[in-house]
């Protein structure tokens, strides 16, 4: 039944949850994730432990239509009597539990009976944004160079009209708003702390590759760059800067440097180390501003990281955290891209501090043993 020191991690922040969620277990929580129903289990890090099954391997769909509906109104309630802690990654927005269209109608268009009955237990509800479009609205992002990002990004549902019930919801019902240490939320208070988590002993530089996931010899330099082709939609939109990274590499090889292109698709995530770790130099993106999961995880890994920053971002990030002076990141702009790369293809010493100062900022960053504690205190003290 009910125990203080528990929490629920409600959709998975990739990795992030599950190692976090074991790193609680071993201070004597009780910790585990829910994933939703249509949760791609390619992108699973583990498979143990989840509080809610994914009944996607059910072939009959009646059978599974009846399932999902009958689980997803049982487990909220049985969740709220078992955890204490609630850490939603993306939306607060997920449990109905039913009849909520119904009580809307009395009760206004941002209640929520599963989060209305979780504060009437005294439950706390933490939010965790996954991306500009869940902690500010689409018309402030759009002012972003003159509308670059916006019009290289192909996630749909942007519309401020949608963003402000989101918005709302989440003012009424959250405890507590996770910054992404980037910028300050004009909808909610943010909190900007460390809590990105890696188990850094499974991403590390000198991990031991097995046979089955070795690549063959190469004198090149591999690039290993997540090619957006065609973008998230069919409009053809690339946040990530794809093709300007792919001119580059081509230019490279034409001016005769050894260098290769190197992707990698459908690869399970708890895998993907295995072969991040075998590549030379990660270029995350060049149009948001920011980096991601990839490029956490090949900072750990002690990769090179070419990414570009915003200037105004990461002005932001040096001020809330002031224990750094600089951050290890090799920036790069879709026009400075080709020399960039070649740099660090041509100077052999800069690339390997870039690698080392890469795992340094790791350890001080994403170390999922420091931030646990860290967040424990932080949660205790609601």
């Amino acid at each position: 039944m009910f125990k203080k020191k528990s929490i629920l991690f409600v959709n998975p922040d990739y990795h992030c949850s599950f190692i976090l969620r074991d790193e609680f277990r071993k201070m004597g929580w009780r910790a585990d994730v829910c994933i939703n129903f249509n949760y791609p289990e390619k992108l699973l890090y583990k498979n143990e432990g989840l509080s809610l099954l994914n009944f996607n391997r059910i072939k009959n769909k009646w059978i599974r239509k009846v399932l999902i509906r009958f689980v997803w109104v049982l487990y909220p309630l049985f969740a709220l009597f078992r955890f204490k802690y609630f850490l939603f990654y993306g939306t607060m927005d997920v449990f109905s539990l039913g009849a909520t269209a119904f009580l809307k109608r009395f009760l206004g268009e941002d209640f929520r009976l599963f989060l209305s009955l979780a504060k009437l237990l005294g439950k706390k509800m933490l939010y965790l944004p996954s991306g500009c479009r869940h902690e500010e609205l689409q018309s402030t992002i759009a002012k972003l160079d003159n509308g670059n990002v916006c019009n290289n990004c192909g996630v749909p549902a942007c519309e401020d009209r949608l963003l402000i019930q989101h918005f709302r919801v989440h003012r009424r019902y959250g405890d507590f708003f996770f910054g992404s240490s980037t910028l300050n939320s004009t909808q909610f208070p943010q909190t900007h702390i460390k809590y990105k988590s890696l188990d850094l002993s499974l991403w590390h530089p000198d991990i031991e590759v097995p046979k089955e996931f070795l690549l063959p010899p190469t004198k090149n330099l591999r690039i290993m760059h997540s090619f957006f082709e065609g973008g998230r939609t069919a409009n053809r939109k690339n946040i990530k800067g794809s093709p300007f990274v792919l001119k580059a590499i081509k230019r490279l090889k034409r001016k005769g440097y050894s260098v290769e292109y190197y992707y990698v698709q459908d690869v399970p995530s708890k895998y993907m180390r295995y072969y991040q770790v075998q590549a030379d130099i990660i270029v995350e993106q060049l149009i948001y501003g920011w980096w991601g999961s990839t490029g956490i995880e090949t900072m750990a890994l002690g990769k090179p990281v070419v990414c570009y920053l915003r200037p105004a971002w990461k002005e932001f990030f040096l001020k809330t955290f002031p224990e750094y002076e600089s951050l290890p990141v090799v920036e790069a702009t879709t026009e400075t891209i080709y020399h960039v790369l070649k740099r660090l293809v041509v100077d052999k010493e800069y690339h390997k501090q870039k690698g080392k100062e890469a795992r340094i900022f790791a350890e001080r960053h994403f170390d999922a043993k420091k931030n646990a504690v860290e967040l424990e205190k932080l949660f205790l003290s609601l």
